[in-house]
């Protein structure tokens, strides 16, 4: 697959391109190629992390009958984060109003992004005090942090 097209031309001296011109265009070519695959690499990243956080955000508000709620989420201007928020149902007319944000940008950013808010979800379905709830997910993070992955230790 063909990017671009070079030329080169000299205008005061005629005479054909020694091979240090050949080995200086060269390189600035394959500088210029690097350049551009980082670009469409970049691209590609930052629009799949921008579509993973928009499908991690809530769709809609939930039905409760705890608070009303109303919302506007406009992300970062710099790039795509791990910043989220959630309004989950809890029991007893209760409701949890969930902000987070992972540190970082980009695609990582996002997928942790997404780690945590299911996380959130899954230890909210526990019916757990707000004290309990975030010592699990300060838990969690530690775990992630060291590269430990996913599994939640059972503490009951």
């Amino acid at each position: 697959m063909t990017l671009g097209g070079v030329s080169f031309y000299r205008s005061e001296q005629p005479a054909p391109f020694e091979d240090d011109d050949l080995s200086l265009a060269q390189e600035l070519v394959v500088r210029a190629t690097i350049c551009i695959n980082n670009a469409r690499r970049y691209t590609r990243e930052h629009n799949t992390a921008l579509a993973l956080q928009r499908s991690l955000l809530p769709r809609g508000r939930p039905d409760q009958s705890a608070v009303e709620v109303a919302y506007r989420y406009l992300s970062a201007q710099a790039g795509v984060g791990g910043d989220w928020f959630d309004v989950i149902p809890l029991s007893g007319a209760r409701v949890a109003l969930v902000v987070g944000d992972v540190v970082g940008h980009g695609l990582h950013a996002a997928a942790t992004m997404g780690r945590l808010c299911t996380a959130v979800d899954n230890f909210c379905s526990l019916d757990l005090l707000p004290d309990g709830l975030l010592t699990h997910l300060d838990n969690l993070v530690a775990r992630l942090d060291r590269g430990e992955g996913w599994a939640v230790e059972n503490t009951h």
